[in-house]
């Protein structure tokens, strides 16, 4: 007999079993934001990181993750991720505040899929703790080297804020913190840890301050191959 696990998130349930076969199903139904239904590119494009994220989990948590580089123009694509979020903000009564890089025609060979997955893990976690809010996403790009660009970011939200002895753990794989009576999607605990495995693999680190009932501030820096 397979095993079959299943994990709500984003409205969604997921089921999957060993065999990496998964199925999805609305849990409930998102409202409607000014009418219109959520953005089908955000829709598509999360479920299926979430799904890939939660299967490479599953499989083998001792596993060996690295990167898969291609090339691309950095604001663009920065650009793309951060306004493809909207919805899911808009959809808690939250607004985004996006500050983008400067210059243009950028390229770089760096992981586009792990980057789209650090920005949605940490611009969802600070979704979820935030209702009718601000959402601010500020990044900045600056020379390392003749090789190398610094990708500095910082999401900061007016959430319910971090207890402070959940900060001390809240990188540890499955780490859930408290339960809230207020936050009706809790997710599967893989957000943080994963963003900060990612960050280490692009030679970066991360740091969160928080406050709570004032809010939360995560910021990390990458480092970018130029092409």
């Amino acid at each position: 007999v397979e095993a079959m696990h299943y994990f709500i998130t984003g409205g969604y349930v997921f089921t999957f079993n060993g065999n990496d076969n998964f199925k999805l199903k609305p849990a409930f139904m998102a409202k409607a934001v000014s009418g219109a239904p959520l953005s089908i590119d955000f829709t598509t494009n999360s479920l299926i990181l979430l799904s890939n994220q939660v299967l490479e989990f599953s499989k083998n948590e001792n596993r060996k993750p690295e990167l898969n580089f291609q090339r691309f123009e950095i604001k663009n694509e920065l650009n793309k991720i951060i306004t493809s979020l909207s919805p899911l903000l808009e959809n808690k009564g939250n607004n985004l505040d996006y500050e983008c890089i400067e210059g243009e025609g950028i390229f770089v060979e760096s992981d586009l899929v792990k980057l789209h997955q650090l920005f949605y893990n940490i611009i969802g976690n600070a979704n979820k703790f935030t209702n009718d809010g601000v959402i601010k996403v500020k990044c900045s790009l600056k020379v390392k080297n003749a090789d190398n660009l610094i990708l500095n970011a910082e999401i900061s939200d007016n959430g319910i804020g971090i207890n402070q002895a959940d900060i001390e753990n809240i990188f540890d794989n499955y780490y859930q913190g408290l339960k809230l009576d207020n936050v009706s999607d809790i997710g599967v605990g893989l957000g943080l840890s994963l963003c900060k495995e990612i960050i280490e693999l692009f030679e970066g680190n991360i740091e969160i301050q928080s406050k709570e009932n004032v809010g939360t501030i995560v910021s990390f820096y990458l480092i970018l191959k130029t092409a």
